[in-house]
């Protein structure tokens, strides 16, 4: 079958309003609701003027609870992060922002292995679920909160072992000694903790 070369001009402008899936960079992130703008890539010569950039769009989230039940997660991107652009029901004008890609200028962090999970922070903090279950931690601050504003409650089975000097309110975990105040008025020092 061969077509005129009308039918070929009318079936190429019809393929071009189909739109396809492409690349592009963040240049700007709302966070209520999340969406993002996008400028879609490859950008065009310099003669047909500057790359063409989406309308707000929505960013695809790893996790989003039901009416907030359930649980949820938010990575907010940041401008100058590269996403794919997912396009819908074949509008070339109606796009889903997805994922990321590492480049040069935004490497992935080292160390992760197949099955684990590592979260970095570009200060180094980080949270790393690895594959036999162990769970590290780097940071500077660890804040705990319930909820609601109520007692959180810490269980530990088994043995808690701490390989650095630790303090709760002021009271060292390392050996030391208490006072001790017997019924007649007079004060001692307690031994140490025994292991």
């Amino acid at each position: 079958m061969s077509f005129t070369a009308a039918q070929r001009r009318e079936i190429r402008s019809i393929v071009a309003l189909m739109g396809a899936n492409k690349r592009g960079i963040i240049t700007s992130y709302q966070p209520a609701p999340p969406m993002v703008k996008v400028q879609i890539m490859p950008a065009p010569p310099a003669s047909d003027g500057p790359p063409p950039e989406t309308g707000w769009i929505p960013y695809k989230s790893w996790a989003t609870g039901l009416g907030g039940n359930g649980w949820c997660a938010v990575a907010p991107p940041q401008a100058g992060q590269q996403v794919l652009l997912i396009c819908e029901e074949a509008d070339g004008a109606n796009y889903t922002a997805w994922g990321g890609y590492y480049s040069d200028a935004d490497a992935a962090p080292q160390g992760a292995q197949a099955g684990e999970i590592l979260l970095q922070h570009q200060s180094g903090a980080q949270l790393y679920l690895k594959a036999d279950g162990a769970i590290s931690i780097v940071t500077t601050e660890l804040n705990i909160a319930a909820p609601s504003g109520g007692d959180t409650t810490v269980n530990i089975s088994g043995s808690l072992n701490v390989s650095v000097e630790t303090n709760t309110a002021g009271k060292a975990f390392t050996p030391h000694t208490h006072p001790y105040i017997p019924g007649d008025g007079s004060e001692t020092q307690t031994g140490q903790p025994q292991g």
